[in-house]
C-alpha cells in the first residue's frame, strides 16, 4: 500500500528538479500524476520514467501564468483521470539583479510565474477541489528567500513572501471543504536555479543561478548541506499525505539551518 493510493496529482514545473522528484516519488506511492512543464521534452521524460515504474502519468504542456494555461492544465487531471485530489505548485524561477539594477522584466517574469502561476492553478483547481465531500492538498513551494529577504532577490523574496501569504489566506477559505494548504520554505537545492551563476545555464532566455560569492555565504548559513531533489520531496509527500490530514496554513522550514 502507498500512501497516495488513489489519488490524482498534478504538479508544475515537473520536467526538471525538485517537481521531477515529486513527481517520481507520488508516482511509486500510487498516486496517478499530471506532469507539467513549459518545454515538452522533458516532461514527456519524467512520463516515461514513471511509466518505466509501471505507474499511471500524463503530461501536460501549459504555461500557467496564463488562466488558460493553468485551466488546460487543470482539466488534463479530469479528462484523464476524473478528478484532482493533491496540486504542488512547484513552478518557478529566478532572475536576480540588485534593486537599483532589476529591470521591469525581471521583476515580472518572477511575480508572475511563481506567485501568479500558482494563484491560477489554485483558481483552476478549485472547480474540482472544492466538491462537497471531496477534500485535497494544496502544497506551494516557498523559500526562506520569503522569509529573511536575500540579497539580488527582491523579486523572488516578494513572491515567496506572497505565496506564504496565499497559502494562509486559503487554508482558511477553504478549511470548510476539508482541503488542506501549506507551503515549504526550502534552502538550498541542488537545481539549474541554485548553480553558480557563473557556470549557470540559461531559462527562458536568461542565465540563472546564484553568483558565487553569495551562494558560498548560504553555503555556510546551512552548515555546507544542499539538499538533493529526492531528499526536498519527501516533505512533500509528507503534507500530501494523510499523515499531514490536519495541518494546514503552515511554512514547513526545510533549509538545513539557513533561517531559525
Amino acid at each position: 500500500m502507498g500512501k497516495l493510493d488513489g489519488k490524482v496529482a498534478v504538479i508544475t514545473g515537473s520536467g526538471r528538479g525538485i517537481g521531477r522528484a515529486v513527481a517520481v516519488l507520488f508516482a511509486t506511492e500510487g498516486a496517478k500524476v499530471v506532469v507539467n512543464d513549459i518545454d515538452g521534452a522533458p516532461a514527456q521524460a519524467v512520463v516515461k520514467e514513471i511509466q518505466a515504474l509501471g505507474k499511471e502519468a500524463v503530461a501536460c504542456v501549459s504555461d500557467i501564468t496564463k488562466a488558460e494555461g493553468a485551466e488546460k492544465l487543470i482539466e488534463t487531471a479530469g479528462e484523464k483521470f476524473g478528478k484532482l485530489d493533491i496540486l504542488v505548485n512547484n513552478a518557478g524561477i529566478t532572475r536576480d539583479a540588485l534593486i537599483s539594477r532589476m529591470t521591469d522584466a525581471q521583476w515580472d517574469i518572477c511575480l508572475n510565474l511563481n506567485l501568479r502561476g500558482t494563484f491560477n492553478c489554485i483558481r483552476a483547481a478549485s472547480r474540482y477541489m472544492m466538491k462537497k465531500g471531496h477534500g485535497g492538498r494544496v502544497i506551494n513551494m516557498a523559500s526562506v528567500a520569503g522569509l529573511m529577504g536575500n540579497v539580488g532577490q527582491a523579486n523572488y523574496a516578494s513572491a515567496k513572501a506572497g505565496i506564504i501569504g496565499l497559502t494562509k489566506t486559503m487554508a482558511k477559505e477553504w478549511a470548510r471543504y476539508n482541503i488542506t494548504c501549506n507551503a515549504i520554505a526550502y534552502g538550498l537545492v541542488d537545481t539549474r536555479l541554485t548553480k553558480e551563476k557563473e557556470a549557470g545555464e540559461e531559462v527562458m532566455g536568461e542565465k540563472v543561478g546564484i553568483p558565487q560569492k553569495i551562494r558560498d555565504m548560504m553555503m555556510e548559513q546551512s552548515g555546507g548541506q544542499v539538499m538533493t531533489p529526492e531528499e526536498a520531496a519527501k516533505p512533500v509527500l509528507f503534507l500530501a499525505s494523510d499523515d499531514a490530514a490536519f495541518i494546514t496554513g503552515n511554512v514547513l522550514n526545510a533549509s538545513s539551518g539557513m533561517y531559525i
